[in-house]
């Protein structure tokens, strides 16, 4: 009779590290997550809401990303790479006789970072052909010229606080009947010498899936005991 061998759990093993925010952001700990070795947890992704950092409930909507750049003991320390507006919030801002602008710009800052941002202009009210295009390339022009004059760190922060947005609505707002400006999201361009990246998200999955792996491999044994038995 074949002795089967104790699965090892693995999760046993790791070690849990404090994930700690950007510098522009508070150095403050958002989360705490698990992993075998250091290598295994460098350039992982992070991603929750921004309300975790700045404990304001009116940050709920709002969702950063931030990747584990550097490691010293249990310390993780990271780099923000990017936010996003939650879609239930901004669909509250689409509503009948309102038009809704959306630009998507490469940009680059003061210190030279890539990245992607993207923003929309909503109107109290239909507006004209002649209005809309002036709208959108005033915002286009204004967001470029902002980036340009900020560093990185400084523009997300007053993006994320809510500034950037009152910034150019002051500035657009006699263009047409504006209602609302949003930059809704800002992706940085990365690259980085690895090729899988796992999501503080993919966690729980990648232990269940581990489960039910081992579940299936025990059952396969146990299936070929049961027809050597039987013969």
């Amino acid at each position: 009779m074949a002795v089967s061998k104790k699965p090892v759990d693995t999760w046993r093993t790791k070690s849990w590290y404090v994930i700690i925010a950007p510098k522009f952001l508070g150095e403050v700990e958002v989360a705490r997550v698990p992993a075998s070795d250091e290598q295994h947890l460098m350039n992982r992704v992070v991603t929750l809401p921004l309300r975790e950092v700045t404990r304001d409930l009116s940050h709920v909507y709002v969702n950063i990303r931030l990747r584990v750049s550097e490691i010293k003991g249990r310390t993780a320390f990271t780099k923000f790479i990017g936010h996003e507006i939650a879609r239930e919030y901004l669909s509250t801002l689409v509503r009948r006789r309102r038009d809704v602008l959306r630009v998507v710009l490469p940009v680059k800052s003061a210190d030279g970072i890539d990245f992607t941002v993207k923003a929309l202009a909503v109107t109290n009210s239909p507006c004209s052909g002649r209005q809309k295009t002036a709208l959108r390339n005033a915002l286009a022009s204004e967001l470029k010229k902002k980036v340009a004059r900020q560093e990185f760190g400084k523009f997300i922060q007053e993006t994320l606080w809510g500034k950037t947005g009152t910034e150019l609505y002051g500035k657009l707002k006699k263009l047409a009947p504006l209602r609302r400006i949003e930059v809704y999201k800002t992706e940085l361009y990365e690259e980085f010498d690895v090729t899988e990246v796992q999501t503080l998200e993919g966690v729980e999955e990648s232990r269940e899936k581990n489960a039910e792996e081992k579940e299936g491999t025990q059952n396969t044994a146990q299936s070929a005991e049961s027809i050597q038995a039987s013969t």
